[in-house]
């Protein structure tokens, strides 16, 4: 080595010693820590796992005239899946897997089930905040079914930032629930980088003139998508 090449690369001939040093002792672990990829699930271990989890319910499924091999199969049959509703109800709480309870989530993801399912998927969502894909597909099951009487959990939810993303669904059923309340949480989401694009909708919906000069303002917004949703918001709202 140089006399340059030591003085641009000092450290090289430290470190190297350094590393030598940490592998004759139990240090050398703890050394390499920080440099280890992430601990992944291996895939045969995890689909495993959702086998062993979806096994009980795809049992009793069957037993209740659904023959299928996974969970999310009754939204494939081609026919109503209604009398499945009081296992998937059942197994809500039950299961500890996210991907099956995600699964049964997005079977309950329709509108004819009313009521049946909203006070138990809205303890899901709050139970959920660590798992942003499970707590989206919730979020998303709420905007679709029947939240009449649940309407100011949804609101105090969309105000809640720990759930961030898993909120944008949400916030589209404030354009359903209405009223003063929701619109007041909607008008402070258009704030929210998050969930300005579900917030415009959801004011369109209402057809909010308390949301005519916030719209406008986001009419030269950097997000060309903002622009065009604002734009469209403001027309429903004008004819409204």
């Amino acid at each position: 080595m140089t006399w340059e090449t030591s003085r641009l690369y000092p450290i090289l001939p430290c470190k190297n010693s350094l590393i030598r040093g940490l592998s004759m002792s139990s240090d050398f672990e703890r050394f390499l820590e920080p440099l280890k990829p992430p601990n992944r699930q291996d895939p045969r271990e995890r689909a495993e796992a959702i086998r062993k989890a979806s096994e009980p319910i795809v049992r009793e499924l069957a037993a209740a005239g659904y023959e299928v091999m996974s969970v999310g199969d009754v939204r494939h049959l081609g026919r109503s899946w209604e009398t499945a509703l009081p296992v998937l109800l059942r197994w809500l709480p039950l299961t500890t897997n996210a991907v099956v309870k995600e699964e049964i989530v997005r079977s309950l993801s329709v509108p004819w089930i009313g009521r049946r399912a909203t006070a138990q998927l809205i303890k899901e969502f709050k139970s959920s905040a660590q798992d942003e894909s499970l707590a989206w597909a919730i979020g998303n099951a709420l905007s679709i079914v029947d939240v009449t009487g649940f309407e100011k959990e949804i609101l105090e939810l969309v105000r809640d930032d720990k759930f961030g993303r898993a909120r944008q669904m949400l916030v589209m059923t404030l354009g359903k629930i209405g009223g003063r309340d929701a619109e007041d949480v909607a008008l402070s989401a258009l704030q929210d980088k998050d969930l300005v694009l579900h917030a415009i909708d959801a004011l369109g919906a209402m057809h909010s003139a308390r949301a005519v000069l916030p719209l406008k303002e986001l009419l030269h917004h950097n997000k060309p998508a903002v622009r065009k949703a604002a734009k469209k918001a403001l027309q429903a709202t004008t004819k409204g």
